[in-house]
């Protein structure tokens, strides 16, 4: 069984918001996938080439790229790589014919539903494709809130086959260069759920300076604004950790938001961070979330297992 997140909801992720403009945060559960059977024949193919993709961002953090399916579009897809399987919506598998060649069962917080699993027979971004890849079919209405005019989400199982940078500033991803000269910081891609393994992870790890937890390891995830811990039980992360030495505001759904927190990943330091911190547990293979756009570039190697975090050009 492998679980998949999907991206929580967020409205304001809190780009220095003072407090009497702040709008609610949404720290919505986790939502995970349960892929019941996945048939031989949805074993991916892929053709790996040297190549620069133009994005767009939206809100700053949200990367939206254009990707051909089937030999159509292309089609604005949102690249999530905490997401570990990709996603088209309903009109999209319509409209390609996608043949259904399973069920998935996905979970949320209020209900269980059934899903259907389509093959897709090539999605390419550039020149960068996947052949044979497994998509869930899903309505992503909360991911069409975020960025409008998506039809799917290209997750880690397509992306995961490229080592892949992501210049935030330029607007432009770079499949298969050369790994760039940096500290090369280690990413683990399998993790663990109930005991069980999990694949498709961009798992690092990372140290808030100003608690008292040592080391955790979070999701390097795309889609996500601001760093988002979700501490379970008596994990290290409790709210005894950081002490009274930070300015924090409580949010809604037990949530609390410390600001001017240093995160260090490797020997890299990024400093004066809103971190959002959960009192209540949730169920995933990380302890948070680590965006990526915190970098002003990355480069994610799948095939070596590091990062090097704002490389120089």
């Amino acid at each position: 069984m492998l679980p998949v997140r999907f991206m929580p909801a967020r409205c304001c992720l809190f780009t220095r918001c003072c407090p009497s403009t702040r709008c609610c945060l949404l720290l919505q559960s986790l939502i995970f996938l349960v892929v019941s059977s996945l048939p031989g024949a949805l074993a991916a193919r892929a053709a790996q080439t040297n190549d620069r993709v133009k994005f767009q961002l939206r809100d700053k953090y949200l990367i939206i790229i254009p990707a051909m399916v089937n030999g159509a579009g292309p089609f604005n897809f949102l690249l999530d790589t905490g997401t570990t399987r990709t996603v088209i919506d309903p009109a999209l598998a319509r409209q390609l014919q996608a043949p259904v060649v399973g069920e998935s069962s996905l979970t949320t917080v209020s209900a269980v539903r059934q899903d259907h699993l389509v093959q897709l027979r090539e999605v390419r971004v550039g020149l960068a494709s996947v052949s044979g890849l497994g998509a869930v079919v899903d309505k992503l209405d909360e991911e069409k809130l975020l960025a409008p005019g998506i039809r799917g989400v290209l997750g880690e199982d397509f992306l995961s086959i490229f080592d892949i940078l992501i210049d935030y500033q330029k607007r432009v991803l770079r499949f298969d260069e050369p790994a760039p000269a940096g500290e090369r910081c280690r990413l683990d891609t399998m993790g663990k759920y109930h005991g069980l393994p999990t694949s498709n992870r961009l798992l690092i790890e990372a140290e808030f300076m100003d608690a008292n937890g040592g080391k955790v390891q979070l999701q390097l995830d795309t889609g996500a604004k601001t760093p988002e811990l979700f501490p379970a039980g008596d994990d290290a992360f409790s709210s005894h950790s950081w002490g009274d030495s930070m300015a924090f505001s409580s949010g809604p759904n037990g949530t609390t938001i410390r600001t001017r927190v240093t995160i260090k990943i490797g020997s890299t330091l990024v400093r004066d961070l809103d971190v959002v911190q959960s009192r209540h547990g949730i169920a995933f293979d990380a302890v948070g979330l680590l965006p990526a756009s915190i970098f002003h570039r990355i480069y994610i190697s799948h095939s070596g297992g590091f990062v090097v975090l704002n490389p120089i050009e």
